[in-house]
């Protein structure tokens, strides 16, 4: 066992905006990790509960990811959730309770293409702004880029709004990067796999630069061999040295054995936690019988909990606080007439 690293404090805070120290405090457990099962999928969520998507009804859809919830929700910090399907009507039913924290997707399904590149695909009539109004804590975006396209001047900049209304919002902000092939590309090879781990990494810290308030990160690297593990340490340490943000790794639909030992080498190397989907809650919907469902999705939530204890015995909490002087000179009387005024 390994010993937590420090926690990261007051010199690495992105934002002293409260609203938004207020999500972050909202989404991560009372010790400051990240433990956060994501829902937010659609296609991909309805052709696990049948094998023709077409015949799946909204509401079918709808439950099934309500009785998820439910089952989950007493050992996660909080919930990736989108418009569709889940966000008000896990509120409305309260599957979801209100200690439990909400990040709100803002991106719809899939994405545009431009010759083979890609570009964010923006849900309709959702805004970072009805996502606040709704209670959410957090928006996220799930950003294609790659520094080498074409689109990635048009993807810097989705990344740059987003900071702002964000701000505007006092909601904090969290960027998904998805470093993807190119046509043509073969991504069996080692140049490729490589130049994958750098792509992850860069494109996380371009993100941290523009001000984005926290990363979602793909796992850079692979961990089936003591070499391959080795590596993935070395990358997620980079990646963790170039950005004061916390930063949380996703599961990318990996088996959960792999995933798990994923979030210990990303943790020893300052990951703050998890934002893991179908590798913890895919059983739990790719089974047709009703028992079996129910079953599987208590599963689900003996695996957060398991990927939680990993995360407290070798994440780095993430507990930022203003105190003494800095707290007066940061919030001096009266600082609420000028706060959100433009």
């Amino acid at each position: 066992m390994t010993s937590p690293v420090p926690s990261r404090l007051q010199g690495s805070i992105p934002s002293l905006d409260p609203g938004k120290m207020r999500g972050l405090q909202r989404i991560s457990t009372a010790d400051g990790f990240f433990v956060v099962l994501a829902l937010d999928h659609l296609i991909s969520f309805k052709d696990l509960l049948a094998d023709d998507r077409s015949k799946v009804s909204y509401q079918q859809a709808v439950d099934a990811k309500l009785e998820l919830v439910r089952a989950v929700a007493p050992v996660a910090s909080a919930f990736l959730l989108e418009a569709q399907f889940s966000l008000a009507q896990v509120i409305a039913s309260r599957a979801l309770p209100g200690s439990v924290g909400l990040i709100s997707s803002i991106e719809g399904e899939g994405f545009d293409t431009v010759d083979g590149e890609r570009r964010t695909r923006f849900r309709n009539h959702w805004t970072t702004r009805k996502i606040k109004l709704l209670g959410a804590d957090m928006v996220k975006l799930l950003w294609f880029y790659r520094s080498d396209a074409k689109t990635a001047e048009a993807q810097r900049q989705v990344v740059r709004d987003l900071v702002v209304e964000c701000a505007e919002q006092s909601i904090p902000f969290v960027v998904e990067p998805i470093w993807y092939a190119l046509p043509g590309e073969d991504t069996k090879s080692t140049a490729w796999l490589e130049r994958r781990v750098e792509g992850i990494i860069e494109s996380a810290h371009i993100a941290a630069e523009f001000g984005a308030d926290m990363l979602k990160v793909e796992f850079p690297g692979d961990v089936s061999t003591p070499e391959g593990r080795r590596a993935a340490a070395k990358a997620c340490q980079r990646l963790n040295d170039g950005m004061a943000q916390p930063w949380v790794i996703l599961s990318a639909g990996v088996g959960y054995e792999e995933f798990r030992t994923q979030v210990e080498v990303a943790c020893d190397a300052g990951a703050s936690g998890f934002l893991g989907g179908r590798s913890i809650w895919q059983d739990a919907v790719s089974t047709r019988d009703p028992a079996a469902r129910s079953i599987a999705a208590h599963e689900a939530a003996a695996r957060l909990a398991e990927l939680t204890e990993v995360t407290r015995r070798h994440g780095r909490p993430y507990l930022p606080a203003v105190t003494g002087d800095q707290l007066a000179a940061t919030f001096p009387d009266g600082w609420y007439s000028s706060w959100q005024e433009g």
